[in-house]
């Protein structure tokens, strides 16, 4: 029988587990007991509704059981198990069982499974009462440079690709809140959640359920103008300290999210899966602990998130501030990041017709420069635009050296009903033969999306170290020649300061650049800005771990910038002899 997790239970906060009801093991469980649970069907109430144990599974995973019941009362003759009656506190004979946590999908009754209290008070009680200064890295699949690569190509790698496959016994999170567009969908691709389209209301008149088993809890990973959180049921308090869901959140170990009383605007009852319709009330704490077992937090404490800010700007005419709090962990971030800017495009900016989308900003960081960002999108995909940003943040996150510390992301983007695209033509030189020391004049011939064609100059210095003998040189936008790889030597990052320092340098997409390129030692394409290289950035790079460490490798021993301010594709190459 495969289950399905019900939506998510939040938490409440409290002191420790010293005190509390009395328990019951699942050893002295039998088939044929019968026994009472709590939550909310609607506003605030606290409501009973009763269960019959069907039996123990015994083994669900090593060393876990899960206590299958059929319940009834209330709704759920109609509804069968809610999504929302996660972390329902279940008792028998007045002694607390454990919380219910999972449904079948498509149930004809309401069959559901309990986590036991004592699974929950195992893996929970150890909540911290201050979030950690540093929270655990999470050491991505790929080493740090694969992640780096494909944020200078402006691309985001999936969960699977990070991390590799899901546990496909894991049960997926069920998140709910404003329905996403099918590029904010591809975002999550691989992560172990199911989004639901489950509107969170505000403005309601019921007051909020009380903090404390049965009571209705939200936690919220983004939130400000657009909400994506999960509700759920509490099911132990101590002091301060709360129990929620009896399953997991994303298991990620310690968090730090908002955790909001609730209320329940209604039931509403699915063939596939029923769900309440809730709606949080006001702040009450910080979900500090997420494991597979349940999630805990602390009541009266506040949670850190990251600041996101998005100004629109709708082809000069008006422009659209909004503004964004978004889960502050390694996984997380990025893939929140990039949901708010596609679904912030996707409801404000055309799906037909010609668009060009141009972006500045940046994003901070305690204790690390300002990380410059900007990129121009040619086409009616916000889908890419959010990937360049959340490629960006992967590869701050996925760092394996320093948790960062955010202070704020900014973006400003321009919606133009245009098409600011160039590709290279064509590319030519004046002379085939260049002297070491003297300036190379370089013609390229650009063409824009209706076929009007202008030509402009480079001017590349030809280096005195160059090798005599031949060399290539190289012509397009940033993000083509960064797939080309002209430097073929591997970046060693060894500090977020260089994951910084390469992210302020990488190549765009709205310039075109010339690369003179020879196998020989010379500055590398990612080492930083066009404008030189420093030697501190220069050491960054080195050979390859080839059994031959003498084996020449292409080298970029001159480069020029021409600025465009508009999406610039395609490359081109000629040959040319240093003298």
């Amino acid at each position: 029988m495969k289950l399905a997790a019900i939506a998510i239970a939040f938490s409440a906060l409290t002191a420790l587990f010293s005190q509390g009801p009395a328990t019951l093991g699942v050893a002295e469980i039998r088939a044929g007991m019968k026994g009472y649970g709590k939550s909310v069907f609607q506003g605030g109430k606290i409501e009973r509704f009763e269960f019959e144990v069907l039996g123990v599974q015994k083994n669900s995973a090593p060393g876990r059981s899960r206590i299958m019941v059929r319940a009834s009362g209330g709704p759920l003759a109609e509804t069968g198990i809610l999504a929302g009656m996660s972390g329902s506190p279940c008792y028998i004979d007045g002694k607390l069982i454990g919380a219910l946590s999972t449904g079948i999908a498509f149930e004809k009754e309401p069959i559901g499974g309990i986590t036991p209290i004592a699974e929950m008070l195992d893996q929970l009680r150890d909540i911290p009462d201050t979030a950690p200064s540093r929270t655990p890295l999470i050491l991505p699949k790929l080493e740090p440079p694969k992640v780096l690569k494909a944020a200078l190509l402006g691309q985001m790698l999936d969960f699977n690709t990070l991390m590799g496959e899901a546990d496909p016994q894991m049960l997926p999170m069920v998140l709910a809140g404003s329905p996403l567009g099918a590029e904010a969908q591809k975002l999550w691709s691989g992560w172990p959640v199911t989004f639901r389209a489950v509107p969170t209301l505000s403005g309601g008149k019921d007051e909020a359920s009380p903090i404390e088993p049965g009571g209705m809890a939200a936690i919220t990973l983004m939130q400000g103008d657009l909400d994506m959180a999960a509700a759920g049921t509490i099911t132990y308090v101590s002091g301060k300290r709360v129990l929620m869901f009896g399953h997991q959140l994303f298991n990620l170990g310690p968090v730090d999210l908002p955790l909001w009383s609730a209320t329940v605007a209604t039931s509403v009852a699915s063939y596939q899966n029923s769900f309440k319709l809730a709606m949080p009330v006001a702040p009450i704490g910080a979900l500090r602990l997420d494991r597979s077992s349940g999630v805990a937090g602390v009541l009266g404490a506040e949670a850190r998130m990251v600041p996101l800010r998005i100004g629109l700007n709708l082809g000069g005419r008006r422009t659209l501030n909004f503004r964004f709090e978004i889960m502050d962990h390694p996984t997380a971030t990025a893939a929140l990041a990039a949901t708010a800017v596609a679904q912030t495009l996707d409801a404000h900016t055309r799906g037909v017709g010609f668009q060009s989308l141009s972006m500045q900003g940046n994003i901070k960081l305690t204790g690390h420069p300002v990380i410059q960002i900007e990129n121009v999108i040619a086409d009616l995909n916000p889908g890419r635009m959010a990937q360049y940003v959340g490629g960006m943040l992967q590869a701050i996150c996925l760092n394996p050296f320093e948790k960062p510390v955010f202070e704020g992301i900014s973006l400003t983007i321009k919606a133009e009903e245009r098409l600011d695209l160039t590709g290279i033509a064509s590319i030519r030189l004046l002379k085939a033969r260049a002297k070491r020391g003297e300036v190379l004049p370089v013609l390229v011939t650009l063409q824009n999306i209706q076929g009007v064609r202008e030509t402009a100059t480079f001017n590349i210095q030809v280096p005195s170290s160059a090798a005599k003998g031949k060399a290539i040189l190289m012509v397009g936008d940033g993000y083509s020649l960064t797939a080309a790889d002209p430097d073929e030597r591997v970046i060693e990052v060894a500090t977020l300061g260089d994951v910084v320092r390469i992210l302020n340098g990488a190549l765009r997409n709205n310039h075109a650049y010339a690369l003179l390129v020879q196998t020989q030692t010379g500055a590398g394409l990612r080492g930083n800005r066009i404008e030189g290289i420093p030697p501190t950035v220069a050491s960054l790079v080195s050979g390859d771990g080839a059994s031959s460490d003498n084996r020449l490798q292409r080298r970029i021993i001159g480069r020029a910038l021409l600025p465009l301010e508009r999406e610039v594709r395609g490359i081109s190459q000629l040959e040319v002899e240093i003298e």
